[in-house]
């Protein structure tokens, strides 16, 4: 045992002084005493002073460190391929059986020699037991696996895959396993055999769509053995035909596309399908079928744009909204008294209201009497920002006290990084044509931001130019500057682009709801099979915006038949929730969640998912020897088929791997944690305290 030190800050000469204060102190309480035997005094001083030493070393919490060397059994980490296609028959495999078969062949509880750990490889890999296999899974991702193996590098010795090496999700892991520090040993199962086949590899679109869009579904067909033959490939709703495609096959081995263009109609969670007719031969028909989801949502921003005055700047605005597809645009322009050109929408749900100009005292406008819970966006037309229209107070963030406008450029003061609305092309101020602003302006609201200010004659004002807002579900921006049509109608294509990028944004911003949600929850993906478990996740915040650890979650699901069923959500930790669902059928699924606390109610949510009857593994059945064998060659670990057991037990022996391994075992002991330091202390208390009343000394 080697001492290493005190767990302190004190400098050597303070511990040394103190210790020598120590026993002066002891030698000092016992000086003026001479009614007893030299021997005795120096006795008792002996015994408070390491009494006290042995306190005080105590305090500083000394440390001593011991290693020891000991043979331990070498431990192998098992990796079994948990997917749905090592349970397929084919050639010379028969699936479940014969990997059954292998594994009672390997026999790891009987092999004294080694320590194992299992893990299994599937969409994830994790630490499981043999016993649990279930050959259900419907993703292949070996690069969890390989994660799993650089991470646990340091615990094991050698690393065993036991796969048919097929990759459904997830990366290539050959180049990344060649960083491990282990040899790692592939065993494939599966078959090789080419059978005669078509299968819908892959389809490729976009999660998300908008309504009144088209939308590109591009699937890959894989087939082989079907060379100078036409398949018919469907995109299908349901059993509703969208469209057909012909393909042709030249090859005996190929890949070809079909590209469909899909009309969006309807938000919502849409489930469609890619399905090619079966040929005669077919080994399988059980992967000509690909179901894909799209969430739909509504792409249409209904806009009212209302102008009470006549500027350029209200034509500029008008043609830069109108460019973009998804906006839909209502206009109003005022004539005076109670008069607009255009007839007054009787629809008032709009998702983004502009106020352009100084609404009059009374403009019949029923539509702007209450926008407290409507997104404005306010723009000036002129320097008096005075009106009797009580709505307009509620649209207004910037304050002017001027009665007269000026020439100004605008001052950038925000950054991209701080708000999108700056994500603007890059410009000099100096270069810009003119605006005009009032000079006295201020910003009131201790809830906006100011993005942009004004700049006279070189002197930055710090009066507000643009200013927005976010309070509750509702933003808000003003902009109290006008002449932008300069930068429209400009010869630098800057100018015109910065207009089109600043106005685009902030109406995209405004109009977007912010998402002040306390409950947050979807489902892990869109789309799952019907041997997969659905999870949903879920956080969850309190009124104060705090993670709210003790609360229930109640998820009701719903199907197509209005049945439902009701759970409760696990706590996670830290505000987090899960649940994970028993297998469903197929179908659409919709889920209603109430987060409560109490009696209280948090918040209400609700989604959908959905549950369809394909898999991936059964695109492609080869075995991935390529893989498997590349595994084994960059780890410097060998590759074995599932026949040879033995082999593999050799090739174990062979390079050492069922050698013990040594292991340092290191000790630290503190002894302010052993009560026999502290039992000491008091024997040598108690000591001095027996001699002092042997003596009779007070």
């Amino acid at each position: 045992m080697e001492f290493q030190g005190f767990q302190n800050l004190l400098p050597t000469i303070v511990i040394v002084v103190v210790i020598a204060g120590l026993g002066v102190l002891s030698w000092y309480s016992y000086k003026k005493i001479t009614s007893i035997p030299a021997l005795s005094k120096w006795g008792l001083i002996s015994l408070r002073a390491a009494a006290l030493i042995i306190l005080f070393l105590l305090l500083l919490n000394p440390y001593f460190y011991s290693s020891e060397e000991v043979e331990v059994k070498p431990k192998i980490a098992v990796f079994l391929d948990n997917s749905e296609s090592v349970a397929i028959t084919k050639g010379d495999y028969n699936g479940r059986e014969s990997y059954n078969i292998l594994i009672n062949e390997l026999d790891f509880d009987t092999k004294d020699q080694f320590n194992f750990d299992y893990y299994s490889i599937g969409m994830n890999s994790t630490e499981f037991h043999p016993d649990s296999l279930t050959l259900d899974e419907t993703q292949t991702n070996f690069s969890r696996a390989v994660d799993n193996i650089l991470e646990l590098e340091d615990r094991f010795k050698a690393g065993v895959i036991i796969s048919d090496g097929i990759i459904t999700y997830g990366k290539d892991p050959s180049f990344a396993v060649s960083a491990s520090s282990f040899p790692v040993y592939t065993i494939g199962i599966g078959d090789t055999s080419s059978v005669k086949d078509i299968s819908v590899s892959n389809v490729l679109t976009n999660a998300d769509g908008y309504t009144n869009t088209k939308q590109l579904i591009e699937a890959e067909i894989t087939q082989s053995g079907f060379t100078d033959q036409t398949v018919v490939v469907s995109l299908m709703d349901g059993t509703e035909v969208i469209e057909n495609q012909n393909i042709s096959f030249e090859t005996n081995v190929q890949v070809k596309k079909a590209v469909f263009e899909l009309e969006l109609r309807e938000a919502g969670l849409k489930q469609y399908q890619i399905k090619v007719n079966p040929l005669d031969g077919e080994w399988t028909e059980a992967n000509n079928q690909k179901t894909f989801s799209i969430n739909v949502l509504d792409s249409k921003v209904k806009i009212l744009h209302i102008a009470f005055k006549v500027h350029p700047d209200v034509k500029m605005l008008r043609s830069i909204i109108n460019e973009d597809a998804n906006n839909e645009l209502t206009t109003l322009t005022w004539t005076g008294g109670r008069k607009f050109i255009e007839e007054i929408p009787e629809d008032k749900d709009f998702n983004l209201i502009i106020v352009h100009g100084l609404p009059p005292r009374n403009p019949a406008l029923n539509i702007i009497d209450d926008l407290s819970k409507t997104p404005t966006i306010l723009l000036g037309l002129d320097a008096i920002q005075r009106s009797g229209l009580p709505a307009f107070n509620q649209l207004r963030i910037i304050s002017s006290r001027a009665n007269r406008a000026v020439q100004v450029s605008i001052n950038k003061l925000l950054s991209s990084d701080e708000q999108a609305i700056m994500e603007l092309p890059e410009f000099s101020a100096e270069e810009l044509p003119a605006l005009f602003s009032p000079l006295k302006a201020t910003n009131p609201e201790p809830a906006s931001k100011n993005l942009f200010s004004s700049t006279y004659e070189n002197i930055d004002t710090n009066s507000p130019v643009i200013s927005i807002m976010e309070r509750g579900n509702v933003r808000r921006a003003h902009i109290n500057a006008w002449g932008w049509y300069r930068f429209y109608q400009s010869t630098n294509n800057v100018h015109r682009q910065l207009t089109v990028d600043l106005f685009t944004n902030i109406v995209s911003w405004t109009s977007s709801d912010p998402d002040n949600r306390k409950l947050q929850i979807s489902p892990s993906k869109q789309s799952f099979t019907t041997s997969e478990k659905p999870g949903i996740n879920a956080s969850l915040q309190n009124e104060s915006g705090s993670s709210e650890e003790d609360a229930i979650i109640e998820v009701r699901i719903l199907t197509d038949e209005e049945n439902s069923r009701s759970f409760n959500m696990q706590n996670a930790g830290n505000g987090n929730y899960r649940l994970d669902l028993p297998n469903l059928s197929e179908g659409l699924f919709k889920f209603e969640a109430t987060a409560r606390k109490g009696n209280r109610l948090i918040d209400e949510q609700s989604g959908e998912f959905l549950v369809s009857n394909t898999s991936t593994e059964l695109t492609n059945t080869n075995r991935n020897e390529r893989l498997l064998k590349t595994i084994a060659a960059n780890t410097g670990g060998n590759y074995f088929n599932f026949t040879q057991t033995e082999a593999f037990w050799d090739s174990l022996r062979i390079n050492n791997i069922s050698e013990p391994q040594t292991e340092i075992i290191e000790n630290y002991e503190f002894p302010v944690r052993s009560i026999f330091w502290f039992i000491l202390v008091l024997l040598l208390l108690g000591s001095e305290w027996l001699l002092r009343k042997f003596y009779s000394l007070p």
